[in-house]
């Protein structure tokens, strides 16, 4: 043991005892001026009484402890500053914080250059290119998908070919791979020797100039696009993407990658070589991803070295040599940047001459809009075949908004992450890894999750299949299937404060909710259909076909007169019933004596065998004048003056009409609500369908008359309830089948280009009700949305669904599907037309109705005395429902007997919809096919991330009270595979990663779902003067910051109860009781005081300040109790 050592041992500790024994009566406590200047002068009272006694402030001594007291605060404040800077909690300068996160692995982010992609609209040559018809293109601008030039592509082609490598042409490129679904090809354009593969140009983006420059991509060795690294070679990279959607899709084209900023040379030398050497790059603004270093050989030729995250962790991959020239990269102050070179062991020590390219950008966080990049125009020298050089001219525009700029890392985000990226050891294996690491690679991430679809046992030999279909399309049969309706009301809340939101809620959000397949559904269903001729008179029409496209046809109606055909008019220039036939209105056509329809509506001879149909249903697209064309029927360009969906035979008959309905009020009915809103008076609006599209159908009636359609309830305080009728058809299944909907995505069929929307087929091997016959016709309803609970539970067993056209959701393909399958008849007794629902409470106190089985239930007695009669003959425990009586019993042995005894005891907990149920079905779900599932994984994990831009640009669109806002797209697939590519890298090798974006749910404003739409009732305190608009201010600023994004995570379910004691807590002074009502006037209190959300979702607040009302008391019908 060394000497030293031996007696620090020893002695240390006597030593420091006696110190402190020495200090014994100092006041280690004391670190500002005042206590220290106390301490200092206690002291001297203690020991030196008898020395010393001058302690008038004017004594020299005095001032000599002022100013050691002053020295004091200050050498405890800054020992103190120090102490706080030396851990990464409590250091506030940006130098500490990142040296402290180096510690621990982890290199702060620097800001992020926006880079896309430009897609090319025109070019133009100087060269002598033909075609291939031998047309000279020399300075011919050719235009992509020019539509009046048919040779455009061929043309563009041969441009493109003259200007490229001698190696490759279109359709023979350098390199080709398949990115996100869309197949993306390289072709290099020949350079003149020693140019830089760099093209600069500018644009206007938020009003600020900013430089921008074309760069040579490629996606080799990966599985995304990224710049090859810049040096004076003779090409750059241009691509063709391909996305199989036509010539118009935005992802289909010649395109150039793009990045913001300006690329700038540093030139340096090291005479010998040092371990650890550094060298600072002195630019400001050097982008987090484009810093590139090359050694120059005495020819002056380029050997690259390889950026690494630190130079001594991947001394594992090193096998050769090659493989330690290798640098990282540390940032400073305004994202200026040092490169760090190893110690000869790890890495090489660098020795001679060095080139450094970094790119420096502006630092900022913005959207560049496809518009503020139309036009854009660069000027390419190449060089042709023989060695000329040419110019080559093109215009830009950019298809799809750039959301990927940001700027630096801040310090609380550095504080946050690199204790997290610390924890993934640079590495996702565990699920921890999944959801944290991805939010430490960018600084651009401000949330990420990661859900694991797991797949194990799948067989490799077969592309992988996501059996939860959000990958991969499903198809499955089932034969519990229940379908049925709910007529229950819609409801909208309208707040009052000008006359401006009368007109804006009447033009915009009613005319919306009216357009709607709910409140079309309810008005086929119960308003009047008009049979033709009926008892308006009129000869038999029929019907007569001009021309034939894929989803419609033209034609018109005609009589006959003997054998003479006469084409008739319809609409307003009849008399007949046939006046109805206008616009949107929907026909019933029937098929003549002695034939029927096919699947196809094509008529067959003879008579209907396996429940075929002898009647088919159509609308009208459009009618051209009277519709027959004053008396000649078809034009002379062979269309027909009425256009109809779908495809109608010739001779068919026109029996029934249903008139279009109409969701625009016209201004006088509106400026007679106007008047009753004025007033605060409830009213009905009633609408007439026996009237003409040139009459004002709509009027206002009393609050009292039952034939309403939209229903106005005045609540005080000018708010409004609107309840409106709706009538919505769903299917069910009982357990079979778990049904998945994502209404925010179109899906294509990759061959035709086409919409494919998901569906139900309820198969025709199901009877008509109450018969042994088949219904022989598959019927196919197209599933529109699933149900999604108060709390937010989305209710996967069952479906809406509406026989809708898959590209315009608006068009009633068949009015009477549900009557057909169920047996279900208008104002009818409708018994045995039942589905059966039980009401569960599940764990979290919360209900659910569940599908119970009809097998399961006894239904075929009316009342609880004819079941009195027969309960013996069914076992102990057997469900029935009373239809008469409209009550569901058990039967429930006595007790207190012993022989059977069965008493009758009511069940409240079972209800019925009138629907049918044990259907064959077939469900059809199709994915997108832009994901491929690699095969060779045991594991899909779903990334769900929240972009800065994204979350930016969703909360402008909630707090825009002007309507003027668009909601925000969702970031796409491809989208977010281009900014974040790297995550790819540090995923097992077993697992497929696929990227997604958040999901944000608002709550309670009117841009939230209408069932989660609810107003915010204040008690106001006694004790405070504030008025009423500052109470419903603050009450907002104080939700907005509890929603505040920091604060929750992805899958939280919302507690009012936390809410509120947060209010109470904040703004305690000002209210005294705090509650949440639903907007919705069936909902009771309470029923939204949990909200739960998926997995993938986020809550946001939507309130406004028109959601927030002062109450003077909570009464029974405050709380819509």
């Amino acid at each position: 043991m060394a000497t030293s050592s031996r007696q620090s041992g020893l002695f240390g500790v006597n030593d420091w005892k006696a110190i402190y024994e020495t200090f014994r009566e100092a006041d280690f406590r004391s670190y500002d001026y005042e206590t220290l200047r106390k301490s200092f002068i206690d002291y001297i009272k203690v020991y030196y009484p008898e020395t010393y006694n001058d302690y008038i402030e004017s004594s020299e001594f005095i001032a000599l402890l002022d100013v050691m007291a002053f020295m004091g605060q200050g050498l405890a404040f800054r020992n103190d500053l120090n102490t706080r800077e030396n851990f990464i909690d409590t250091a506030e300068r940006r130098d500490s914080v990142v040296k402290l996160a180096d510690l621990v692995g982890y290199t702060p982010k620097r800001n992020s250059c926006a880079s896309g992609y430009l897609k090319v609209t025109s070019i133009r040559t100087t060269e002598n290119v033909k075609d291939a018809n031998g047309v000279n293109l020399s300075n011919t601008p050719i235009s992509w998908n020019d539509p009046s030039n048919s040779n455009w592509l061929d043309q563009m082609n041969a441009i493109f070919n003259a200007a490229m490598v001698d190696s490759q042409k279109i359709g023979r490129p350098s390199n080709s791979a398949e990115i996100l679904g869309v197949r993306t090809s390289e072709y290099g354009i020949r350079l003149p020797d020693g140019t830089m593969p760099i093209v600069p140009f500018t644009s206007q983006v938020d009003g600020k100039g900013m430089n921008f420059e074309l760069v040579s991509s490629t996606s080799l060795d990966e599985n995304y696009v990224y710049e090859i690294p810049p040096a004076p070679t003779n090409k750059i990279n241009m691509l063709y993407r391909n996305d199989k959607l036509g010539f118009g899709s935005p992802n289909t084209g010649f395109m150039f990658f793009f990045k913001q900023g300006s690329l700038t040379p540093f030139n340096f030398d090291f005479q010998q070589q040092i371990s650890n050497q550094t060298i600072n790059i002195d630019v400001a603004g050097v982008n987090e991803s484009d810093t590139w270093l090359y050694q120059l050989s005495a020819d002056n030729t380029l050997g690259a070295w390889s950026q690494v995250e630190n130079v001594y962790a991947d001394a594992y991959l090193q096998t050769e040599s090659s493989d330690k020239k290798i640098f990282s990269v540390n940032s400073r102050v305004n994202d200026q940047v040092t490169y760090v070179f190893g110690d000869g062991v790890f890495s090489e020590m660098p020795v001679g001459n060095f080139k450094a390219y970094v790119r420096s950008s502006n630092a900022l966080t913005y959207t560049i809009d496809p518009s503020e990049m139309n036009g854009v125009s660069v000027s390419l020298t190449y060089v042709d075949r023989v060695g000329s050089k040419q110019t080559l001219s093109i215009n830009f525009a950019l298809p799809v908004a750039v959301t990927n700029a940001q700027a630096r890392e801040p310090l609380a985000q550095i504080k946050q992450r690199a204790p997290t990226r610390y924890y993934t050891q640079n590495r996702m294996v565990n699920g921890e890894d999944y959801t944290n690491f991805p939010y430490t690679l960018y600084n651009s991430i401000v949330k990420s999750k990661a859900i694991n679809r797991s797949s194990i046992g799948v067989s490799k030999n077969l592309d992988l299949l996501d059996p939860t279909g959000k990958y991969s399309s499903t198809n499955s049969f089932g034969d519990d299937g229940a379908l049925y309706q709910d007529n229950e009301d819609g409801f909208l809340t309208l707040q009052v404060n000008n006359t401006s939101d009368i007109i804006q809620f009447f033009t915009d959000d009613l005319a919306s909710v009216l357009a709607l397949n709910r409140a079309n559904q309810y008005y086929i269903q119960n308003y009047t259909r008009y049979a033709y001729p009926g008892t308006s008179g009129g000869d038999t029409l029929y019907w007569k076909t001009s021309s034939v496209d894929t989803t419609s046809e033209t034609g018109y109606f005609y009589s006959l007169d003997g054998t003479i055909e006469r084409p008739q008019p319809i609409g307003t220039f009849t008399t007949t019933n046939a006046t109805y036939a206008t616009k949107g209105a929907l026909l019933k056509f029937d098929a003549p004596t002695g034939f029927y329809f096919d699947a196809d509506n094509r008529l067959v001879a003879g008579v209907p065998t396996g429940g075929e149909k002898n009647y088919i249903w159509s609308t009208i697209l459009n009618v051209v004048g009277d519709g027959n064309n004053n008396g000649e029927g078809t034009f002379a360009n062979g269309q027909g003056p009425v256009t109809v969906n779908g495809y109608i035979p010739d001779g068919v008959i026109l029996t029934e009409l249903i008139p279009v309905f109409d969701n625009s009020l016209s201004s006088d009915v509106i400026q007679e609500a106007i008047l009753k809103i004025e007033l605060q008076q409830d009213f009905t609006l009633i609408f007439n369908n026996s009237l003409l599209i040139n009459q004002e159908r709509w009027s206002i009636g009393s609050a009292s008359n039952a034939n309403y359609f939209v229903k106005f309830t005045s609540l005080g305080n000018n708010r409004y309830t609107v309840t409106y009728r709706s009538l919505t058809y769903y299917f069910g299944s009982v357990a079979d089948t778990r049904f998945t909907y994502n209404k925010d995505e179109l899906v294509y069929d990759p061959f035709t280009g086409k919409i494919i929307q998901d569906f139900i087929n309820v198969l025709g091997i199901n009877t008509v009700f109450n018969t042994a016959t088949a219904l022989g016709e598959d019927t196919k309803v197209n599933i529109l949305g699933q149900t999604v609970e108060s709390d937010g539970y989305v209710n996967d067993f069952q479906v809406e669904v509406a026989a809708t056209d898959v590209n315009n959701g608006q068009l009633i393909l068949d009015p009477d599907f549900f009557n057909d399958i169920t047996g279900y008849v208008n104002n009818g007794a409708n018994i045995g037309v039942y589905v059966f629902f039980r009401t569960i409470t599940d764990p979290v106190n919360l209900t659910r109705q569940l599908i119970v089985p009809s097998t399961d239930i006894v239904y075929t007695y009316g009342t609880k005395n004819q079941i009195e009669i027969v309960k013996y003959e069914f076992p102990e425990g057997q469900l029935f429902y009373a239809y008469t009586d409209n009550k569901f019993y058990k039967s429930i042995q006595d007790p207190t007997i012993t022989t059977p005894n069965y008493i009758m005891t009511e069940q409240l907990d079972y209800s019925i919809k009138s629907g049918r149920q044990g259907l064959d079905y077939q469900y059809r779900h199709n994915a997108n096919n832009t994901t491929r599932i690699d095969p060779a994984t045991t594991n899909i994990v779903d990334l769900y991330v929240v972009t800065q831009s994204y979350y930016t640009a969703f909360n402008n669109y909630i707090k825009d009270t002007t309507n003027t806002v668009n909601k925000p797209n969702q970031p796409t697939l491809n989208e977010l595979n281009t900014t974040y590519p790297k995550v790819q890298d540090f995923k097992m090798l077993s697992d497929s990663v696929i990227l997604n974006s958040v999901t944000f749910k608002p709550l309670f404003g009117p841009k939230a779902d209408q069932s989660l739409r609810a107003t915010i009732k204040v008690v106001k305190s006694q004790s405070t003067n504030a008025s009423n608009s500052e109470i419903r201010s603050s009450v907002l600023a104080a939700m907005d910051s509890y929603f505040d994004i920091n604060n929750w995570n992805f899958g939280d379910t919302f507690f009012f109860s936390e809410l509120s004691a947060y209010l109470h807590e904040q703004i305690g002074e000002l209210v005294s009781s705090v509650i949440l009502v639903s907007d919705d006037p069936e909902k009771l209190f309470g029923d939204l005081y949990e909200i739960k959300c998926r997995p993938y979702e986020i809550f946001v607040n939507a309130a406004t300040t028109n959601d927030i009302v002062i109450v003077p008391a909570l009464t029974p019908a405050t709380m819509q109790s």
